[in-house]
Formats: C-alpha cells, sequence, structure tokens
C-alpha cells in the first residue's frame, strides 16, 4: 500500500490554524509534502481530501517541482466545451459573486506553496453528480476569513441557478407532454424527464425517480410492478398495467390546533411544510377541484403564480401519492377525514359539544394564505358564538382553553356566570380575567 493511500486518519479541519500564522502553516505542509514524496512519516499527515488530491496529480503526471500539468483538451475545442458544460448558464452569476475577492493551498507542485485556496462543490440538482466546483485562489498573504464562506454561498448559488432553470425546464416539458398523458384516458402512466424523475402522473402511486435506462424499455419499480418507458422527444413516458382492486386511501387531517398540525395517511404519519398543509385543506374544502390559477389565488392573493403551485403539487404528490392527490383539476382522491370539516358539519346541526370535542384552537394559526385566513376567522367566529350561545359551562371552558378564547373577556364573564360557586374552575377564570382587567 502507497505512503499516500495510508494517510487517511487526519485532522480535516486545519483553516482556525492557516487563518491564525498563514505562514508557519505554509512553512509545516512544506514538511508534510517533502516527507509524503520521500514517503517517510512527517510531523502530521495531510487531510484526506488533500492526500488523495495529490495522488490525483501524480497519477496524471504532475511533476511537483516543475508544475506544467499534461494538456487533456486541444485549445481548440476548450470553448466548446467550457459552453456545453452544465454549469456554462451561471457562469455570469458566478463571476459577479467572486470577482471583488479575486482581484484583490496545500498544492502538490511547489511553485504554488505561497498560494491558498478555498472551493466548494458544484452539484447537479436532477442527478446529485458533481458538475464541478467553485475555487478562489491567491497568494497566501491575502487569505481571508470570509473566503471559505464566501465560495460556499457562491457553490449554493450557483445550485440555487440551476434549480431554478430545473423547474422552468420541468414546467415546460409537462406542457409539451401533457397530451401523451392525457392520451392513456384514465389508464395507471406518468411523465418523466430524461433522468427519470416524475414530473406528472395518473392513477397510479409512484416514486420521486424512476430508474429507465436510455432508449426506455421494461422497468421494475421498486415494489415489484412492471413499466414500460415509451421515450418522447424529451424525457419518456410511463405506461403501468392497470390495478386491480384499487385502494382508496383514507386522508386524516387535523389541523384545528394550537400546536403542530397532523396528516395521515392509512394510518401513516406525514410531515408536512406549512404550504402543502394549506393546499390539503383547500382540496378538503372544495371536493370538486381547483384549477392552478384559482388555487395560486387563495394561497397567495394576486401575487400568485401557478406555475409555483404545480410544482408544490408536483412534491405534495411524491410525499402523498398521485393516487391521493390528482390532476385536473387538482382534488383530493381520498376518503377524507379532516376536523375543520367535522367542524363545519356539527356548527350546521347547531351541536354544541359536538363543535367544542373537535376544536381544539384555530384553522392552522402560523397560515397567511388569503382563503385559509378568511376560513379560520369565519370558522373560530362561529364556534365563539356557538359557545357563548350554549350557556353550557362545560363548552365555554373548552372554548377557554384554545387560544381563541383564552383572552376573550365576553367567554370570561359567561363563564363566572354559568360556574357553580363552589367549583374549583371559578377562581381560576376570576384570577386570569383579573391579570388581564
Amino acid at each position: 500500500m502507497s505512503t499516500l493511500s495510508t494517510l487517511v486518519n487526519v485532522a480535516e479541519a486545519p483553516e482556525p490554524e492557516l487563518l491564525r500564522d498563514a505562514e508557519s502553516y505554509a512553512r509545516l505542509l512544506e514538511h508534510v509534502r517533502e516527507a509524503v514524496l520521500a514517503g517517510v512519516p512527517g510531523p502530521r499527515s495531510p487531510r484526506s481530501v488533500v492526500s488523495a488530491s495529490w495522488g490525483r496529480s501524480l497519477a496524471a503526471h504532475v511533476d511537483p517541482d516543475d508544475g506544467e500539468a499534461p494538456f487533456v483538451h486541444d485549445t481548440d475545442v476548450l470553448a466548446a466545451l467550457r459552453e456545453a458544460h452544465p454549469l456554462a448558464p451561471v457562469l455570469p452569476v458566478l463571476r459577479q459573486m467572486l470577482v471583488s475577492i479575486a482581484d484583490d493551498a496545500e498544492h502538490l507542485v511547489r511553485r504554488y506553496h505561497t498560494w491558498t485556496c478555498a472551493a466548494a462543490p458544484v452539484r447537479d440538482p436532477e442527478t446529485g453528480a458533481l458538475l464541478g466546483s467553485i475555487d478562489v485562489s491567491g497568494p497566501l498573504r491575502t487569505v481571508h476569513p470570509a473566503m471559505i464562506s464566501l465560495v460556499t454561498a457562491t457553490a449554493q448559488l450557483a445550485e440555487g441557478q440551476l434549480r431554478a432553470q430545473l423547474a422552468v425546464r420541468d414546467e415546460r416539458l409537462r406542457r409539451v407532454n401533457m397530451p401523451h398523458l392525457e392520451a392513456l384516458r384514465g389508464r395507471p402512466g406518468a411523465l418523466l424527464s430524461a433522468a427519470g424523475r416524475v414530473l406528472a402522473a395518473q392513477a397510479c402511486t409512484l416514486p420521486s425517480t424512476v430508474d429507465v435506462r436510455r432508449g426506455g424499455g421494461t422497468i421494475a419499480l421498486p415494489d415489484g410492478r412492471l413499466a414500460t418507458a415509451e421515450p418522447l422527444t424529451e424525457g419518456y413516458l410511463l405506461r403501468l398495467p392497470p390495478a386491480t382492486g384499487a385502494h382508496r386511501a383514507r386522508l386524516h387531517l387535523e389541523y384545528l390546533a394550537d400546536g403542530a398540525h397532523s396528516t395521515t395517511v392509512d394510518g401513516r404519519e406525514v410531515p408536512l411544510t406549512l404550504r402543502h398543509a394549506e393546499i390539503l385543506t383547500l382540496l378538503a374544502l372544495h371536493p370538486k377541484g381547483l384549477s392552478a390559477e384559482r388555487l395560486a389565488l387563495q394561497l397567495y392573493g394576486e401575487t400568485g403564480n401557478p406555475v409555483t403551485v404545480r410544482a408544490e403539487i408536483h412534491r405534495l404528490r411524491s410525499q402523498l401519492g398521485a393516487s391521493v392527490v390528482q390532476t385536473r383539476p387538482y382534488r383530493l382522491a381520498a376518503d377524507v377525514d379532516a376536523d375543520f370539516l367535522v367542524a363545519r358539519t356539527a356548527l350546521r346541526s347547531g351541536a354544541a359539544a359536538d363543535v367544542l370535542r373537535v376544536f381544539r384552537g384555530p384553522l392552522l394559526p402560523e397560515s397567511e394564505a388569503p382563503a385559509i385566513r378568511e376560513e379560520r376567522e369565519t370558522l373560530t367566529a362561529q364556534v365563539r358564538q356557538v359557545a357563548l350561545n350554549s350557556g353550557d359551562p362545560a363548552v365555554l371552558w373548552s372554548f377557554w382553553e384554545t387560544a381563541c378564547g383564552v383572552d376573550d373577556f365576553a367567554v370570561l364573564d359567561a363563564l363566572l356566570r354559568t360556574l357553580p360557586p363552589a367549583d374549583p374552575r371559578r377562581a381560576a377564570v376570576t384570577a386570569h380575567r383579573a391579570r388581564l382587567a
């Protein structure tokens, strides 16, 4: 085993040393380098990432003392290769971010030992493959503590730009290829990107990415089903066999609470973002479905963008399954059990005790979506009035225990009128009202 390959258990974070005394650190690295090249123990081992880099450089016949690297591409093809690289569209943004520090490491080649560099990887948002790295190199005396943070932030910016471009391509691909999916006339199928990501699906539940071979063909899904991927101009149309004995999922929503909301599908709890909980609430309130435009209006108001809604729906379908949330229009294709729907039904029947049995707090209290806020305020006002009209201390107490009623003077006064003098709850209500007064 070579010396380079054995240097694995090493210190992985030299930056504090580098920033405290850059020149001393450079001298230490020089001793480390000479020991590695001579194959003898050194004052310390290089970091594993550095050891691997030095190994690749030596394997590529880089001369440690000369530094002239071998040519990989001729200059006449270099421009075309750069233009075709996946990072080409974001290079202007990267240059803008880095030009200020570029104008003002631990390298194998001797002539670069007075340099320092900071680098961060950039990965493809679709495949996770390494596309390249953001690197800032310069004289060691100019090293700045913010350099590592800068390249990391720049790499994240590049990945963000790539994700935005991917979302635009996905939406265009959905729009162009949707007729192929609609031609299945309700039979199970999906639209896939060229990398196998599920862009749209109907009458089937799929993972977020399908392992599709170049050129398509038969695919074995993780659950054992066999599907066929048909190549399109871009991406694939996935055909699945019809489901036998189709199961209708049960969706349980507990969104009336002072704390966190809860979503379960067939007894399995699914952690959802607030935005996805808002979408499920609106779809439950509109069982016939909503278009992307109407859903955008109800979620974001006049500034709503249907493209944003479509992206959120896609992510929601990947979590709950395409058999739960269906498209055209967006609607729930599951048996829905939602506490806010139960409260609505109980309000219509005038059963105060039934209303307060499910009303444990306001509907999604953190939501600022216009339609959710309106539904929350309306529902809370109705429950409050039912509690006040009931004259029942148990009902009034249940409402007072929620965030909606705890500081409500009318509710406190109604409790003091209805609670018996000897009831211990009366003292708690009296004390709380005195604190508010």
